[in-house]
């Protein structure tokens, strides 16, 4: 009973933050099956940065949905494209370039699927909010996206 007692208290010593952490840890897939992201050069030197992620691809013309989740908004942009929103728990994904939208709002989504047309070679942006606070995307996609010490 006593050898019982000294390993349970040793793993709780061990491991109290594994098993209180809170599991915030998401992977996204990539928007694009055979794009890829580039940094923006002005986008880290604004205060505050403005996070985001340019998404280009010269093959694929759809673009995906990199997480499970429900369509918040679809909107025209000014410049005749759309911009769409997919929430998942406190997190909004946006996507704003996309030619033309195959999701309405309120629509769920699975991660992968179509949510919109692409004009091949043009920019979208990709973007990532946790309550209205941006986060940065690029350790979470899962596609090349360079870092800024790369």
């Amino acid at each position: 009973m006593k050898l019982m007692i000294i390993c349970f208290m040793t793993a709780w010593l061990i491991t109290p933050s594994e098993l209180f952490a809170q599991k915030d840890s998401i992977r996204l897939i990539c928007p694009f099956e055979h794009g890829s992201g580039k940094e923006p050069k002005e986008a880290y030197s604004w205060y505050p940065q403005d996070k985001k992620i340019i998404m280009i691809s010269h093959i694929d013309t759809i673009i995906r949905s990199s997480i499970k989740g429900t369509v918040s908004n679809v909107d025209i942009t000014e410049d005749n494209g759309y911009e769409i929103v997919i929430y998942y728990k406190n997190f909004y994904f946006w996507y704003y370039g996309v030619a033309k939208p195959l999701v309405k709002i309120g629509q769920n989504v699975n991660a992968g699927q179509t949510i919109g047309t692409y004009k091949l070679g043009a920019e979208m942006e990709f973007r990532m909010f946790k309550d209205e606070d941006p986060i940065d995307p690029r350790n979470l996609l899962e596609c090349k996206v360079p870092r800024a010490n790369d």
